[in-house]
């Protein structure tokens, strides 16, 4: 008989203080917990030592650090927080968060916080999109690199509606149709498409949707994510099978075939996905449902682009019809 062991710890080798959740399995569920306070020098037990599992999910977040994510998401909240996976994440104050594998065959050696989360000049090459958040007396602060999506007039109300994609979830403002609103004047001038950072209070949050009472839009200037994603923009046909087509705009994708459109998906961008790094990847998050696909950018040129869809490797060949 084997005894079970406990393991691995997960230690903040950094020199910052950082918040740690963690993903175990527990009755057939995933379970997401957190936030322990973690110092520097200070190392994390989160594994029982019963625990039968073969590997846990982790997230650690501080102030002026991005955290390496593999495309895997899970619902967290402000605080001390447990949340059972398999919900719409709708609780107040919820929020889907991208989290990190950790196997646990490799026990007795410690995970490292500064293998996923850099700050400094570090962290400007990290994965990307990062957002912040915290409470507020009027709901939860929130700060994000998104993607505009555009904005709708409402000439009967005198309001205006503006839209953006980030993190996997479509964020909506709106604020009134006035000359002194800086905020709103600038982004009715703004293309479809423009990354930007938002800033301000999340005041309601369902699934995939996220309501903002908008403080401030900030330009950002374009990385090598966003130039990616700017290649990709308009309608393709796959190769194999014509009546395959997909179309993207801004950070959104609307798969179609024969006619028949699908549900839209919130696109990203990014530097690893479900555990593979070294390339380029593209995560499509379906819009209703929260589940999530990933996709190695083989090549993209102006006229071509080849996807390799993960984890089962299959090549997706398609060609740009407008």
């Amino acid at each position: 008989m084997t005894t079970a062991q406990a393991g691995p710890r997960i230690c903040n080798d950094t020199g910052a203080l950082h918040h740690l959740a963690v993903v175990l399995r527990d009755g057939g569920s995933w379970v997401a917990q957190g936030w322990q306070r973690l110092h520097p020098g200070d190392c994390a037990e989160p594994v029982p030592r019963e625990y039968q599992g073969k590997f846990l999910y982790f997230r650690s977040e501080s102030p002026g650090y991005n955290f390496r994510d593999d495309g895997v998401r899970f619902c967290t909240a402000p605080g001390r927080f447990r949340i059972t996976h398999g919900g719409d994440c709708a609780g107040k104050n919820q929020v889907l968060r991208g989290f990190a594998k950790a196997d646990l065959d490799q026990r007795g050696q410690p995970v490292l916080l500064s293998t996923r989360s850099k700050g400094g000049e570090d962290g400007e090459t990290a994965s990307r999109p990062h957002h912040q958040q915290h409470n507020t007396d009027d709901g939860l602060h929130f700060s994000a690199e998104v993607v505009f999506q555009g904005c709708k007039l409402n000439p009967a109300e005198e309001t205006v509606t503006c839209k953006f994609v980030g993190h996997g979830i479509e964020i909506g403002s709106e604020g009134r149709l006035q000359v002194s609103d800086p905020v709103f004047t600038y982004l009715l001038g703004l293309l479809r498409g423009a990354p930007v950072e938002v800033d301000g209070d999340m005041i309601s949050r369902l699934g995939s949707f996220g309501e903002l009472d908008l403080h401030s839009v900030t330009p950002r200037v374009p990385d090598r994510f966003d130039r990616i994603l700017q290649m990709m923009q308009g309608v393709w046909q796959s190769e194999r099978s014509p009546l395959d087509r997909f179309a993207i705009s801004g950070a959104m994708r609307r798969v179609s075939y024969a006619g028949r459109r699908m549900t839209p998906e919130f696109l990203s961008v990014q530097d690893s996905c479900q555990g593979a790094g070294g390339a380029d990847f593209l995560m499509a998050w379906d819009s209703l449902r929260g589940s999530s696909l990933c996709y190695q950018i083989k090549s993209l040129t102006e006229d071509r682009m080849t996807l390799i869809y993960l984890p089962r490797g299959i090549r997706l060949d398609y060609r740009r019809v407008h």
